[in-house]
């Protein structure tokens, strides 16, 4: 098992194991069961002598546990030349910043120096530390000093570092002596409380080991959602709001843009890898997938493998938004990458990636310097930003002399401290660099004041009047569990949120921004915790999107569907192919086709089936007007016909013909023309009704007449027959004739009671509804039977009569007419009671996109393609 090392410039070096480590003090009681806790060691010091031997004052047996850690920690001068700067206080504040960027390799832990995460921040402490000391109204009782240290991002190497701070609580030797009988030296004072660390991961390493001696950690910067664990990060606290919060919001704006389908890259830590998976829980609520696996990014990364992943996600041209988790050092390299690519000949990575970044990101100048043309258009989320007044006239103020760190800087801008060149804004002039604010400046301030006040309120508490320096407080230390609870849900100005909640985490308040074309973060939206709205101008993102790729900004796997298809999901649920349905069925939750039930239709949406609007024939309609056409020329004519009759009823052809008969035949006649009109009518009880009375009894009348007049005929031309026929007069004959058509009325009024009229709704296709009379075909059929009946009794007897005198002749014509007739019906009845509901002439004349093939659909359906858009 590899060791970390812990490597200072001193005498000692050591490795320890970190597995070691957590073992021997997983087996130690958590500190708040202790009776007097880890400042009880101010009452039996460790302190270091001379001759780097450790001396220890009745050490009670409860800290004997710590006896390794102890022992360690001695080996360690006091007086280690580690980088620092410190400003003297009567309390002493910790400070973590990254000054320097992480190295490369294990042997360079440290990189160049970090102007804006490093340095201004820095200084913004120093900043903070004396806007404290001069308010006497925030820390009247006592100055505020500061022990600060870089970390370099390195969670290791802060580690190291922090192990200051903890030599600061454990070392007091006032009145000690050493086994050779020296004095103990001691200079330092105690550090109350740590201001840092900026990166998530290096937090979490250094809450964990500032948690096991009590001392109170606010970051300015750390957005971890796994230091809001609690008690495993009991004494972490945050002015910022973890990254789960920040996580909702970047979701919301992807969603917003309709975005559903992204890539995703996190550096491997705390911060990139939980922030991350804060991001796929919100991206799951708001129908978000991610392309693949996430990709983690190190800063062992070499060129090679930037430009692999650039390639990489290329080849997923769908997704083009980049959601990043990404640190400030790793989003420089990624980016410059990029551009190398794009130089080198891949334009076709030349702004295809649109990316949404985390507040490591934010609207830090120094990520996009240099690369503005392949950056713009980027969507960056930081906490509310404000600008701190005073900050900027403060550092160009400054002189470097005595802090190492500025020092370091001053000459990285290359400048040297002469009479000319004494302060920051001598040397920026000189360098022509102009100053902006870091946007976490107002953090480090924020942090600073909190905690002040917190220790105010701390030293009245428990002074009261008693000046500081003679308070016992101030030979007892601060306890660090009562003083975070302090600074936890305080305000610093009336009116105004807590900084801090109850579970040491920052109030969520966020701004999204967009970079424009010349580099300058453009505010496009925020979101406040304290309502959970969220305002975000979606058309000037996208106008700038569009502007600067010249296309509307899309980051989807699947578009809709067309009309008539449903979605077969794939890997996700943001990628499908559109299958078609059936032009009967419905698509349900966009993911299967159902039939629809008889009668039923899928609706314009085809999400849901309904009934089937039942049609009837129209009189607007050319299929109603040119039957009512005919048939009213035919009851004109019939009218005409009777007229003539009956002016000229005593006319010897008109007495000759039957007049009686002929007129029961022309009211029969009348009787077919008036049926049209009830059949082109829209079905009601009554129009059905007298469409039933008046089908049968018209021909009824007419065949009726017909073969009473045929029959007087044959009885009066009877060869055999000497006696004077019976019934042959008129009288009689009208008689014959109503007899016969009233048993097709009765039979029609016994059809009526047993089967009342009404109508009913059929369905000639799966798409149709009509509105008819409700008649089955049997009932017809047995309707017409007795017509049919009287049609054979009348071929009969006019075949009977065709040889009569030539003045009776007539006979011969009823029987062309009968025989005619009977063609007729024996030819129309057969096939249309046969081949009613298959209409194939029909189709292929007026329908002819039905007359095509069907096929078996991908899914097992039977799918009409060129019917499933017809409607």
């Amino acid at each position: 098992m590899k060791g970390t090392r812990f490597q200072f410039i001193s005498r000692t070096s050591l490795y320890i194991e970190q597995f070691q480590i957590k073992k021997y003090f997983s087996q130690i009681p958590p500190f708040h069961n202790f009776e007097n806790g880890v400042h009880s060691i101010n009452q039996n010091r460790v302190v270091a002598c001379p001759d780097m031997t450790c001396a220890s004052l009745n050490t009670p047996p409860i800290f004997r546990r710590f006896q390794l850690l102890l022992t360690f920690l001695c080996l360690f001068r006091l007086n280690s030349s580690v980088k620092q700067v410190t400003v003297p206080g009567q309390i002493v504040l910790g400070g973590l910043f990254p000054i320097h960027e992480a190295g490369r390799n294990a042997s360079h832990q440290c990189g160049k120096i970090k102007a804006d995460q490093g340095v201004q921040r820095m200084v913004a402490m120093l900043f903070a530390l004396e806007k404290v000391n001069r308010d006497r109204q925030l820390l009247p009782q006592a100055s505020l000093g500061a022990q600060i240290l870089d970390t370099c991002s390195v969670d290791s190497y802060a580690l190291e570092q922090t192990l200051e701070f903890i030599k600061s609580v454990m070392s007091n030797g006032d009145g000690v002596t050493c086994a050779d009988g020296s004095t103990g030296s001691y200079t330092r004072q105690p550090v109350v409380a740590v201001v840092g660390a900026a990166g998530s991961q290096v937090s979490v390493m250094v809450a964990s080991m500032l948690q096991l001696f009590k001392i109170p950690q606010v970051s300015y910067s750390s957005t971890g959602a796994e230091l809001s664990e609690k008690p495993r990060f009991a004494f972490f606290s945050r002015v910022v709001p973890p990254d789960n919060l920040q996580a909702q919001v970047m979701a919301r704006v992807i969603g917003a843009l309709e975005w559903t389908y992204v890539h995703a890259i996190a550096d491997t830590g705390s911060y990139g890898e939980r922030g991350m998976d804060s991001f796929r829980a919100a991206a799951a609520e708001n129908g978000i997938c991610i392309d693949g696996d996430v990709q983690k990014i190190s800063r062992r990364w070499t060129e090679k493998n930037f430009r692999d992943l650039l390639i990489r996600m290329h080849r997923t041209r769908k997704a083009r938004g980049v959601v990043m988790f990404v640190d400030e050092d790793n989003l420089k390299r990624l980016l410059k990458t990029l551009d190398i690519l794009v130089a080198e000949g891949h334009s076709e990575l030349d702004r295809h990636f649109w990316f949404v970044a985390s507040d490591s990101w934010g609207i830090k100048q120094s990520v996009v310097r240099g690369l503005e043309h392949r950056t713009y258009g980027a969507i960056t989320i930081a906490p509310m930003v404000r600008e701190e007044t005073g900050y900027l006239e403060y550092f160009r103020s400054l002189s470097p002399k005595g802090f190492v760190f500025l020092e370091e800087f001053f000459e990285y801008l290359g400048c040297s401290a002469t009479e000319e060149v004494k302060t920051f804004g001598d040397c920026f002039d000189m360098v022509n660099v102009t100053l902006k604010q870091e946007s976490y400046v107002p953090f480090v301030v924020d942090t600073v004041k909190i905690i002040a006040k917190a220790i105010s309120m701390y030293i009245e508490d428990d002074c009261g009047k008693t000046p500081f320096h003679k308070c016992s407080l101030a030979q007892s230390g601060f306890r660090g569990e009562r003083l975070q609870k302090y600074y936890r849900n305080m305000s610093l100005n009336k009116n105004e949120p807590a900084l801090i909640d109850a579970n040491g985490d920052g109030i969520g308040r966020y701004d999204v921004f967009q970079l424009d074309m010349n580099g300058v973060y453009q505010k496009v939206g925020k979101w406040r915790s304290t309502d959970d709205f969220l305002s975000v101008e979606v058309e000037k993102i996208r106008h700038a999107f569009k502007t600067a790729h010249g296309e509307r900004p899309m980051s989807v796997c699947s578009t809709d569907c067309p009309r008539g298809h449903y979605r077969a999901y794939q890997d996700q649920t943001c990628c499908w192919a559109c299958i078609p349905c059936d032009t009967s069925t419905s698509i349900h939750n966009e993911t299967s086709c159902e039939e629809c039930a008889i009668g039923m239709v899928p609706d314009r949406t085809l999400h849901f089936c309904v009934p089937i609007p039942p049609v009837s024939m129209q009189w607007d309609t050319t299929w109603s007007l040119i039957p009512a056409a005919f048939s009213t020329l035919g009851i004109a004519s019939t009218i005409f016909v009777v007229s003539v009759f009956l002016k000229f009823s005593n006319t010897p052809v008109i007495m000759a013909s039957g007049r009686e008969l002929c007129y029961c035949m022309m009211c029969g006649i009348g009787m077919c023309y008036v049926l049209t009109f009830f059949l082109v009518s829209q079905p009601t009880v009554i129009t059905c009704s007298l469409t039933r009375i008046l089908m049968g009894l018209s021909m009824s009348a007419i065949y009726a007449a017909i073969i009473t007049k045929t029959n007087r005929l044959a009885r009066v031309f009877k060869p055999d027959s000497a006696q004077r026929p019976k019934f042959i007069t008129p009288k009689a004959q009208v008689g014959i004739c109503m007899g016969i058509v009233s048993v097709q009325l009765i039979g029609t009024f016994v059809w009526l009671f047993f089967d009342p009229p009404g109508t009913m709704v059929v369905f000639p296709s799966r798409t149709e509804a009509v509105l008819t009379c409700k008649a089955t075909t049997s009932h017809l059929l047995i309707s017409l039977l007795y017509n049919i009946l009287l049609i054979v009794a009348c071929t009969v007897y006019a075949f009977k009569t065709r040889k009569i005198p030539e003045n009776f002749n007539e006979t011969r014509h009823i029987g062309f007419t009968m025989y005619s007739t009977c063609i007729l019906w024996l030819a129309f009845g057969p096939i249309y009671f046969a081949t009613q509901s298959d209409f194939r002439v029909y189709i292929v004349l007026f329908q002819p996109y039905k007359n095509v093939r069907t096929r078996q659909s991908a899914v097992g359906r039977l799918v009409n393609q060129q019917m499933r858009f017809m409607r």
